[in-house]
């Protein structure tokens, strides 16, 4: 069989990190290719499983030969087209970062600090994980793979090199793919991340002015994603998003001052109802009551991880309580 220049084009990626090994990763390469075979022009998929040996530390980055023995993730025989997702297991593997433009999967974050080049120069060392993980996620300052020897081909823009994984993956070549004679898929438009220097310079104060509006709201007045502002949070000690207990902490305040400030005519029935002295004494009560809430809600605001007083809920299911009795005459008048 003829076989002329063929063009790979990157349409899935997955990367494992064994839970049993440290610094044991494997990835998952899927290409469509474009090539002449028997003097025609064919389109197929090649699926290659690779294993590497990561680290930040010092022992330099590798790449080592996937054992004949060990359970493979792409399993022998595979047929079909598979599809991983991040946080899925396979065997000892959990997927860290999937990508795929078919199936319209795209990684969630940005890389774990060992597969990013920016913290992890030894990738320039691996030039096919290297490669496929700049098309994932188009890193912005990119240093230079170190030149091949003169000996070596050059390799052509979205061509893979030939090692020995690609011969034992051979068999997940599909010439008679259904699929072949679909037209390639754009990769999946990702949305531009925020800068990480916008992102470092969001202070506790500047948070703390949108803790009474939902937590989406505040990442889009922020301009940051909701993840990042989670993580901000957990930096500086805030486990939840205080929206909820300041919204209800406001609801309660309204409520006192409705009673408060009520209606002249609805104040004389009751005052008819109850002693002089007593009538001062509730009207005290309730002004005390909201001075503890709106002290309570500026204890919030400055530690948001703090829990509403025992007191506080006690009395929120008193107003609760109240409300559901007003309800319930009115539905029976």
């Amino acid at each position: 069989m003829d076989m002329d220049a063929a063009v790979s084009t990157l349409t899935a990626l997955s990367i494992f990190a064994s839970t049993v090994e440290h610094a044991a990763f494997r990835s998952v390469h899927g290409y469509r290719v474009i090539g002449r075979k028997d003097g025609k022009w064919v389109r197929w998929e090649r699926w290659m499983e690779r294993q590497f040996v990561l680290s930040l530390s010092a022992p330099p980055c590798l790449e080592v030969p996937v054992p004949a023995a060990s359970p493979r993730i792409l399993l022998a025989g595979w047929r079909g087209r598979p599809v991983f997702r991040e946080g899925q297991t396979v065997g000892t593997w959990r997927c860290i970062v999937a990508f795929d433009s078919v199936a319209a999967v795209a990684p969630s974050s940005p890389p774990p600090p060992v597969l990013s080049p920016s913290v992890n120069p030894q990738l320039e060392c691996l030039p096919n994980l290297y490669r496929d993980l700049q098309k994932v996620f188009q890193f912005q300052k990119v240093e230079k793979v170190p030149k091949r020897d003169a000996k070596e081909q050059p390799v052509h823009s979205g061509e893979q090199e030939k090692t020995s994984d690609e011969a034992d993956s051979s068999e997940y070549d599909s010439d008679g793919d259904p699929q072949s004679d679909k037209e390639l898929v754009p990769p999946v438009q990702k949305k531009p991340r925020a800068n990480r220097k916008h992102i470092d310079s969001i202070t506790l104060d500047e948070i703390t002015q949108y803790f009474h509006i939902p937590i989406r709201e505040a990442s889009k007045t922020l301009q940051i994603g909701v993840s990042i502002l989670k993580r901000k949070c957990r930096k500086y000690g805030i486990p939840r998003w205080p929206h909820r207990k300041i919204k209800s902490l406001d609801s309660l305040i309204h409520d006192l001052e409705y009673v408060l400030d009520d209606e002249q005519e609805d104040a004389q029935q009751e005052l008819q109802k109850i002693e002089e002295q007593k009538q001062a004494a509730a009207k005290t009560a309730l002004t005390k009551r909201k001075k503890m809430l709106e002290s309570e809600k500026e204890i919030i605001q400055q530690k948001p991880a703090l829990d509403l007083m025992t007191e506080t809920k006690q009395f929120r299911e008193d107003v609760f309580k109240r409300r559901y009795r007003a309800k319930s005459a009115v539905m029976e008048e």
